[in-house]
């Protein structure tokens, strides 16, 4: 049997976990806290150092280690493999598959998180079969990848999907880590939560946030904590959230004529009415009666599609699977 070392480097976490060609896990997945050093930059000899013990691990007798898959969650050349831009770990121009090549001495595929994860769901999950969809994942950073008229949609550079940065209000908006301001990623992700959580408390309209925080700063987390409680504040917040995200799905079904989008991240998964409410929002936001009629919103198949998608990517690139 053949296996991935499969990792996914997100926001806030890098997951590792051994992975065979027909999708199937071996053992747990690993999480561990991306290691940032002190000006905010993710340091990725760091990260290399959390992934070498995977690589020496003994496999059952039989089994043999291929490589390495790696998601990263941002801008990748898809002719150099370079981290052009990874802005949540602040990433310009870094080599960072050449990197790990180097180190760990094993063959190593890098893609963007997003790829990965539709790469993932139409290989061995709810999208097999779709010929026309969208991934979304909304946690650290909010994201998305393609697949348009059977095949993946990379778009010129690679960098296709990148629907967390359209710009939804570049007067008022705040400041995003690509660089600009107002991106759809500012305002509805768990970082922004945790923003509009925290305004909340300190203007005094959340007594339930607050008790949660208990003086410290609030996360998302407490936030979805609190709407479950009945929190107007907190209500509102992930109201708005959801009506955000509606308007940014909607126009891309709008543009492209979707069948599905397949959704995930963090801040989906942390409520399980998250995805059946913009299933029903979007179509306030979607033009023709055929698209409210077929479109399909669905949560991902995966505990972690990115992560499983680095290795259907590896898998790919090296023809142990059929290219898509």
């Amino acid at each position: 049997m053949d296996y991935c070392l499969a990792v996914d480097i997100g926001g806030t976490k890098i997951a590792i976990a051994l992975i065979s060609p027909d999708g199937k896990l071996a053992g747990e997945i690993h999480s561990f806290a991306i290691p940032f050093d002190s000006q905010g930059i993710a340091d990725p000899l760091q990260m290399i150092e959390l992934i070498r013990p995977f690589t020496t691990r003994e496999l059952p007798s039989g089994c043999d280690l291929r490589g390495i898959g790696l998601s990263v969650c941002g801008n990748i050349d898809r002719y150099t493999e370079e981290a052009v831009l990874v802005a949540n770990l602040h990433w310009r121009n870094l080599h960072f598959s050449r990197m790990v090549k180097q180190a760990l001495n094993l063959p190593v595929r890098i893609t963007k998180d997003t790829r990965a994860a539709v790469l993932a769901e139409h290989t061995w999950g709810i999208a097999k079969g779709i010929s026309d969809f969208a991934w979304c994942t909304v946690g650290t950073g909010y994201g998305g990848y393609l697949y348009l008229n059977d095949r993946l949609y990379d778009g010129y550079h690679g960098f296709a999907g990148e629907i967390g940065h359209t710009t939804y209000d570049d007067i008022h908006g705040y400041p995003c880590g690509c660089g600009r301001r107002g991106c759809f990623e500012t305002f509805v992700t768990g970082p922004a939560i945790a923003r509009a959580g925290q305004n909340a408390i300190d203007s005094g309209r959340s007594p339930i946030m607050s008790e949660l925080a208990g003086g410290n700063p609030v996360s998302s987390y407490m936030v979805f904590q609190a709407k479950d409680a009945g929190d107007p504040a907190a209500v509102e917040i992930i109201d708005q959230v959801i009506r955000l995200i509606s308007i940014n799905l909607g126009s891309l079904v709008n543009i492209l004529d979707l069948h599905m989008i397949v959704m995930g991240g963090g801040i989906v998964n942390a409520s399980p009415d998250f995805v059946p409410r913009i299933n029903s929002l979007i179509r306030d936001f979607l033009e023709t009666e055929e698209a409210k009629r077929d479109l399909l919103v669905v949560k991902e198949t995966f505990p972690n599609a990115a992560l499983f998608g680095s290795a259907a990517d590896f898998f790919i690139y090296n023809s142990f699977l059929p290219a898509i």
